[in-house]
């Protein structure tokens, strides 16, 4: 492919096409100003049935994008971090949909982020550049995919905003589409409603219809053809077989309450499918793989077609209703607030821990400085919560991505640092799954932080939604979906938030078109009413934190001090700040505008560590009294250290003049006395001590 630059002026992109990577599939080299990234597509041939799409996306920052070098020993990128593998997984989201059923071959999409110019957030463009290059390469990706960014900023909506408006915004939304409609959404909000939340998508929808009239411009200019899908494992013959082995007839005992009864009744159906098979050609080897994906594909049609007939879900639930929910608080009595969440058959157990500034994350971002994150929550997803054995690693992609959507969804409600100055730390553990576990890990969340005494400033519940469409055309909303309903359904739609508005909110399909607005609409009304019910059962249970906090935790005391004085409490090489932690048995954080935080026990080594870092901060009050030591002596008087690094005069004159003698004589230096400020000058910083008796 010669090179080709294609340009979007009305959005401001450029990109260039056959002049990088051009052993890739495709490559498309974006630009918007001064932030660029290159993604390439690759697609190679499978021999066998691999029994799923081998799909994988990655999205990779390079930090010498923003001229920065990256942390830690080897300083060099290393593993993904969060927001790497939260962006490559919405980019995956929104592309998975739009291959055709039967083509299998392994598909990798790379985006790597090569320069950035603090102003355009690249991840967006990314998922643009992504749908691009498979739009221009051989492989058979069935139609484009338009991105955009929507956040509001100062009450308004705001399409591609700057990240300079990023950081005002109260609600951010990125969405992804082809022109026919949405198909990948994820956000987080101070708090919106649902009509706001619709007029903010196709706010973004308008923007995703010209780049993919833009992409097919491309398309038709370059005229490369796409390849034929090459089938090894005689696709149709073997659907149709699934197809007349998997009747209505014999997927209506799967219509049932009970998940394991429904699972015993799958498996029977499955290995009839099998033996069926078998009888037809018994001289050859099943494909095993093949008929497990198809008999799942079928299925799903099949039950989507009797829930059409039947009027209610497999479950046997009317479409709107909510499984039974329960809810328990305090069962970890040495945690420092915990909850139980139950809703249908999954079970989420969080434990809340608050620590100090200390146990705050460090993180690294491309764009900005470092920030400290004081706020956690990491979500666990053990095998047996589905009754499977798997080994166990690290968190994976499926992980990072709920506890980030579990924790958008409760950033809002918590309180200010300045009011409470604690960092919380959430752990999610997933007990029993039958979905929507990320939503019960919300509801989980918002009990077990009010149960820590956490002064959050509302409750949040959450809720997913799925959809149906029927042969017709018709669709139908499921209100609280459970584990097959998103296995099989075209959605799984999050909505998480308050009674007064949507905190977060995440969206998939697998429908190949894209949703309209009138789906939207009833899909949020539907949740609104299913999240105000799970908030209803919670509120059984508790309404509001406990008044104090849990024995057990720490106490943090918050502070300012003068920017300038903020060395004198650090000291030397640290020397200051490490005597006082090492004495007082505390904590000690200090920002950047003069916020202290300590943290330690109650009782008289925190007393001392806060009366210390306040008076080397120049915070010293008339009255103040202080343990000190005697450090030296002149024929005036003695000097007394009441803080580390900081002395007082103890003037020969508050000394009795009949004592005054003796007084000098009988004091040694490095004795402990306690001493009591009588004045202080700010500008010198000389301190007027008594001796107390």
């Amino acid at each position: 492919m010669k090179e080709r630059i294609y340009t979007l002026p009305e959005l401001g992109l450029e990109v260039t096409l056959g002049k990088y990577a051009s052993q890739a599939d495709g490559a498309a080299w974006i630009k918007k100003d001064g932030t660029i990234i290159l993604s390439t597509v690759v697609a190679a041939e499978v021999k066998d049935f691999p029994g799923f799409k081998p799909l994988s996306v990655d999205y990779r920052e390079c930090f010498a994008a923003a001229g920065k070098i990256p942390g830690g020993y080897f300083k060099r990128e290393g593993r993904m971090s969060d927001p790497e593998i939260l962006r490559s997984r919405f980019i995956d989201r929104a592309i998975r949909p739009l291959f055709p059923e039967n083509y299998f071959n392994q598909v990798q999409v790379l985006s790597t982020v090569y320069s950035v110019d603090k102003e355009h957030v690249p991840y967006v463009l990314a998922l643009l550049a992504s749908s691009i290059a498979l739009v221009i390469s051989k492989i058979p990706f069935q139609e484009p995919v338009g991105a955009a960014e929507v956040a509001r900023v100062n009450g308004q909506w705001i399409a591609n905003p700057t990240y300079t408006q990023l950081q005002t915004a109260t609600a951010r939304i990125i969405v992804a589409g082809t022109e026919h409609g949405i198909n990948m959404v994820e956000g987080s909000s101070a708090g919106m409603s649902e009509a706001e939340c619709i007029d903010a998508l196709f706010v973004a929808h308008d923007v995703i219809k010209k780049q993919v009239a833009w992409q097919h411009e491309m398309a038709k200019d370059l005229g490369v053809p796409k390849d034929p899908i090459k089938e090894s494992f005689d696709w149709e013959v073997w659907k149709k077989r699934v197809e007349d082995s998997v009747t209505p007839d014999r997927v209506k005992p799967f219509f049932t309450a009970d998940k394991i009864v429904r699972g015993e009744a799958q498996s029977k159906l499955k290995e009839a499918l099998f033996q069926e098979c078998r009888a037809q050609e018994p001289q050859k080897e099943l494909p095993l793989s093949l008929l497990n994906y198809l008999f799942d594909q079928v299925l799903a049609d099949v039950v989507t077609e009797l829930c059409f007939t039947l009027g209610y879900r497999i479950d046997t639930r009317p479409f709107d209703k909510v499984r039974d929910v329960t809810t328990e608080v305090g069962l970890l009595p040495c945690a420092h607030g915990s909850s139980l969440f139950k809703r249908g058959r999954t079970q989420a157990l969080v434990s809340a821990t608050l620590g100090g500034g200390q146990d705050a994350a460090r993180v690294d971002r491309l764009m900005g400085e470092t920030v400290e994150k004081t706020f956690m929550l990491h979500y666990n997803f053990p095998p047996f919560s589905v009754g499977e054995v798997k080994p166990l690693r690290g968190p994976g992609r499926r992980e990072i991505g709920h506890g980030h959507l579990a924790a958008s969804a409760i950033e809002s409600v918590l309180p200010a640092q300045e009011d409470f100055p604690y960092t919380i730390r959430i752990v999610a553990d997933i007990l029993e799954s039958d979905g929507s576990s990320s939503m019960a890990t919300v509801c989980g969340t918002t009990m077990a932080l009010m149960d820590a005494g956490v002064p959050i400033k509302k409750m949040v519940s959450g809720v997913a939604m799925g959809l149906l469409g029927s042969a017709k055309g018709e669709f139908q909303v499921l209100t609280d979906i459970a584990g097959i309903e998103d296995a099989y359904g075209l959605m799984d739609f999050k909505v998480a938030g308050t009674d007064e508005g949507i905190t977060a909110i995440q969206m998939d399909i697998k429908y190949k078109g894209g949703l309209e607005r009138s789906v939207f609409e009833k899909a949020l009304a539907a949740s609104l009413r299913g999240r105000t019910h799970i908030l209803a059962e919670m509120q059984k249970v508790m309404k509001q934190p406990r008044a104090t906090l849990s024995s057990l935790v720490p106490q943090v005391v918050a502070f300012k001090v003068a920017t300038e004085k903020i060395g004198a409490i650090i000291g030397t090489g640290g020397k200051v700040i490490r005597e006082i932690t090492e004495k007082t048995a505390t904590s000690i954080d200090i920002a950047d505008d003069g916020l202290v935080k300590i943290f330690g026990q109650p009782g008289e080594k925190l007393e001392q560590a806060i009366a210390w870092v306040k008076a080397l901060g120049g915070v010293v009050e008339r009255g103040t009294r202080y343990p000190g030591i005697v450090k030296r002596l002149a024929e005036f008087g003695i000097f007394v250290e009441i803080a580390p690094g900081l002395d007082g005069l103890v003037h020969i004159s508050t000394i009795p003049r009949a004592e005054q003698q003796s007084f000098m004589k009988q004091i040694k230096i490095g004795e402990n006395v306690t001493v009591e400020v009588l004045d202080f000058d700010p500008s010198s910083g000389k301190i007027r001590l008594m001796i107390v008796r």
